[in-house]
């Protein structure tokens, strides 16, 4: 049984007002208590609209035909190659588990199909739990037990939060709390003045199968003749964050949009399913008079943030390269204007099999430039959006990197595109196994004349070296599902870490089906950069009050500084004058910045350092060892100049004595230092002499 607490709002309190926005406070108090959640029928019966409302409601829909229109023209007569190349890898992620979201009727097996648009979106527990969420579904998963968790598998938003059967729910956004272990769930209801609200919704546990808190914000908030489009949310370590745009219902574009706004919760409260919940509204963010569109909500690069930033464009134009950086801090809101090194411009429609491309208006809809993901990952925000590549006049994916966020930030940016696919609705993730990477994974959607609608991912490292594109899933054919010129596309992409797993990264793109409808699929990506610098330390001279140390390290960048029992960083990596049964504090500090600390016990003489045979060795070798515990192991061979040569297979090991033979045939005669580690941690270490 589920148990769901059903709020609703009642205005009050105050508004406090500043020279770029406008701050309103709510107290949302409890009216209802449900009993029972309430599940779809076996029969999994619903009604979906078959085209819910365009980001920016439907009114600026005109006007975003009439661009593309002049996008097309635009860069069919100014092709453009002034973008710097940049570097390129041949790194890939590298994609394990994946699967289709179904679900079991009479004993048959069918997917889970999406509304239009799809609307991706997922998010995925440090406990290994996916929930998924396309318009109008909701569908959990336990990635370890290979099980969905929900009695009928999906379940409509609508029976999810109890809703009206003559209203429709649409637009969900899924986020995961790693610190509180709580699941995130904003959605929007309806798209008039009258019945719009934004529905919050809070789980109790990390198990979705446990009570989850439901709280309804006005979508009108302002009581001026107003709803609420297009929601991103995101979790700090105190607050709940969701934006969202103000539409006037039956205005041209110019008037029809009317800002947007940020809703500012207490997450302890809404955790807590509390009776009153305090939500403070910004409005009226604007800068030089203007407002401010599509706001998005930056997330944690491994987790919750510490302040909440936002980034924005002018989403709408040909060619634009102006990035507006917000932050909020102690309750006010921010804008700066950033110029980036290369611009933007609003996207053509993608093209399918049966796409005419001399109606601009035909094709997968692209909607517009607007940032569609960004992560904060240390002092810079990167971040993904929507772009046309002025090489091709193509559907690219913009990547831009912030700088500096907390002081005087600026903006750089690339584009990734394709002389075939179209590339739309990325999302981004970190997949660095070090606090100092700023490796990412982005993830998008594909399509073209002869590659049916599915979804694809690239690898960005620390010099900002792309991988090639590596293709998730081919989709099963075009999509047929609207009458006239366009299909929906997008409108996001899920895409999470696993913050609790190193480079390890959730995808849920959009995917097209054999019967030319439209689902998702959900894949398991890994970062291929498996290098990290790891501190090594030998005793080089053995006398008893003076033993000198030597530190070496395998990974990392060059050139390496050392700090001895916490002096400052040099290129030193000796250490003199400690005692037998010292315990000496070393850290090495590689190019990026990334460091490795070893606390050092220094061992008698006699000490077994392990027991290698036959070493030298022209092929087999073994290493015994042994262990307190039963646990995996593995072996790293680095060459003498502290390079990594190759990763052995992770093998299971029994408490007390263990045996790991592998051949050193494939290597260069050399010497060799080769380590055996459990859970990332070094047990032991060798030097193998291969002849």
């Amino acid at each position: 049984m589920r148990f769901l607490l059903l709020v609703t709002f009642i205005i009050c309190i105050s508004s406090i007002y500043a020279q770029d926005f406008r701050k309103h406070t709510f107290e949302i108090q409890k009216t209802k208590t449900l009993k029972e959640f309430k599940s779809d029928s076996s029969f999994g019966e619903q009604v979906n609209n078959l085209e819910m409302p365009n980001p920016d409601g439907n009114s600026v829909k005109s006007y975003l035909l009439q661009q593309k229109i002049k996008s097309k023209n635009y860069f069919k007569n100014n092709r453009s190659n002034s973008q710097t190349e940049f570097l390129k890898s041949t790194l890939q992620p590298i994609i394990g588990d994946s699967l289709y979201p179904t679900r079991w009727v009479n004993g048959i097996e069918y997917p889970v199909y999406g509304g239009i648009p799809s609307d991706n979106t997922m998010a995925i527990s440090n406990d290994g739990i996916v929930l998924l969420a396309m318009n109008s579904i909701i569908w959990a998963y336990d990635t370890n037990t290979d099980t969905t968790l929900f009695e009928d598998q999906q379940i409509g938003l609508r029976a999810f939060v109890d809703g009206f059967g003559t209203s429709f729910y649409y637009d969900p956004k899924l986020a995961y709390d790693p610190v509180e272990d709580r699941f995130v769930l904003a959605l929007l209801k309806d798209n008039t003045p009258e019945k719009s609200e934004v529905i919050m919704c809070f789980s109790s546990t990390g198990n979705p199968l446990d009570p989850w808190y439901v709280y309804s914000l006005p979508g009108n908030p302002l009581d001026n003749n107003r709803w609420t489009d297009f929601p991103t949310i995101s979790i700090t370590n105190d607050k709940v964050y969701f934006t969202a745009n103000l539409i006037i219902p039956n205005e041209p574009w110019q008037t029809g949009f009317d800002g947007s706004i940020i809703w500012e919760m207490d997450k302890f409260e809404a955790y807590s399913g509390d009776t009153s919940m305090q939500a403070n509204l910004y409005d009226s963010i604007t800068y030089d008079g203007n407002y401010v569109r599509n706001l998005h909500l930056i997330t944690g690069a491994n987790g919750n943030v510490d302040q909440q930033f936002l980034l924005s464009n002018r989403n709408f134009s040909i060619q634009n390269d102006t990035i507006f950086f917000l932050s909020i801090d102690n309750g006010a809101v921010s804008v700066s204007p950033i110029i980036t090194d290369t611009p933007y411009g609003v996207p053509p429609n993608a093209r399918q099999f049966d796409t005419d491309t001399s109606d601009a208006t035909e094709g997968l809809q692209t909607n517009d430039a607007r940032v569609l993901g960004g992560i904060l990952i240390d002092d810079e925000i990167q971040f993904v959006a929507n772009t046309v590549d002025p090489s091709t006049g193509f559907c690219g994916v913009y990547h831009g990197v912030v700088s500096n966020v907390y002081n005087s930030p600026s903006v750089t940016g690339r584009i990734i595109g394709d002389t075939v696919k179209d590339f739309g609705y990325p999302n981004i993730a970190w997949s660095g196994n070090e606090a100092c990477d700023r490796e990412v994974i982005i993830a998008f959607d594909h399509s073209s004349f002869v590659d049916f609608p599915g979804n694809s991912t690239i690898f960005c490292d620390n010099d900002r070296q792309y991988s090639p594109v590596l293709q998730i899933k081919a989709g099963g054919d075009y999509v047929n599902r609207l009458s006239g010129g366009y299909e929906r596309w997008g409108d996001y992409y899920g895409l999470q870490r696993k913050y609790n797993s190193e480079g390890e990264v959730y995808s849920f793109g959009y995917l097209a089906m054999p019967n030319n409808g439209n689902s998702g699929f959900l894949a398991q990506l890994f970062s291929p950069d498996t290098s990290r610098v790891i501190l090594n330390i030998d005793i080089t001279s053995h006398e008893f009050c003076n033993v000198e140390l030597t530190a070496s390290q395998y990974g990392g960048e060059s050139p390496f500084e050392y700090s001895w029992e916490g002096t400052d960083f040099s290129a030193s990596n000796t250490f003199n004058g400690v005692c037998v049964n010292d315990t000496v504090t070393c850290v090495v500090r590689d190019n990026r910045g990334c460091t490795d600390t070893l606390n050092y016990v220094v061992q008698p003489k006699d000490i077994n350092e392990g027991n290698v045979y036959p070493n030298p060795t022209t092929d087999q070798v073994a290493i015994q060892f042994e262990l307190d515990n039963e646990t995996t192991v593995y072996i790293e061979i680095y060459d003498d100049n502290g390079r990594l040569v190759k990763r052995l297979q992770t093998l299971a090991a029994k408490k007390g004595l263990n045996e790991y033979v592998f051949s050193m045939s494939p290597l260069a005669q050399g010497v060799y230092s080769v380590l055996l580690l459990s859970d990332e941690q070094v047990i032991q270490q060798e030097k193998i002499i291969k002849q």
